[in-house]
């Protein structure tokens, strides 16, 4: 065993200073210094990566969805503020934020529901929540459009 341990400890110190000696030219903070030639040679800066956000998105949105049988669809020229989408319920919309809140509706048959909504940058709004129908009531969670429009042209007919 004496004989594997002698060339495999030796191998260790070999390695361990090769891999750990420094790079070759300039070091992060003397990466703007003038080279030889007295030209100044730019220090690498890292590129930031990308933050998905949603804040990019506009106020305006043409939004449609379904809960059930019942539609909706219509244009809506700020979602910053207390917004209603029309169709066969009332929906009251409340934003929290640009792209989130919480809704409320009401319609025919005792149809009442409520819960949080959320618009995202692919163009998706999720709305989900609890809703009840002459007394019965369910959880759901559904996917509707809402299409970013050109708030200048919002609520002035087509």
């Amino acid at each position: 065993m004496k004989n594997f341990q002698l060339p495999l400890l030796s191998l260790l110190f070999i390695v361990i200073p090769v891999s750990c000696s420094s790079p070759k030219g300039p070091t992060p903070a003397e990466g703007s210094k003038a080279t030889s030639s007295g030209t100044a040679k730019p220090s690498p800066s890292p590129t930031p990566m990308p933050v998905p956000s949603v804040s990019g998105i506009g106020k305006a949105f043409h939004i449609s969805g379904n809960i059930d049988d019942a539609a909706q669809e219509g244009d809506v020229c700020d979602v910053t503020v207390p917004f209603s989408v029309p169709g066969t319920l009332k929906f009251e919309f409340t934003p929290t934020s640009a792209t989130k809140g919480t809704y409320t509706y009401s319609g025919p048959f005792n149809a009442t529901g409520s819960g949080p909504y959320e618009i995202y940058s692919d163009g998706k709004m999720l709305v989900s929540g609890t809703g009840c129908i002459m007394g019965k009531c369910a959880t759901y969670s559904h996917d509707w459009k809402a299409k970013p429009i050109d708030p200048k042209t919002c609520g002035k007919g087509k």
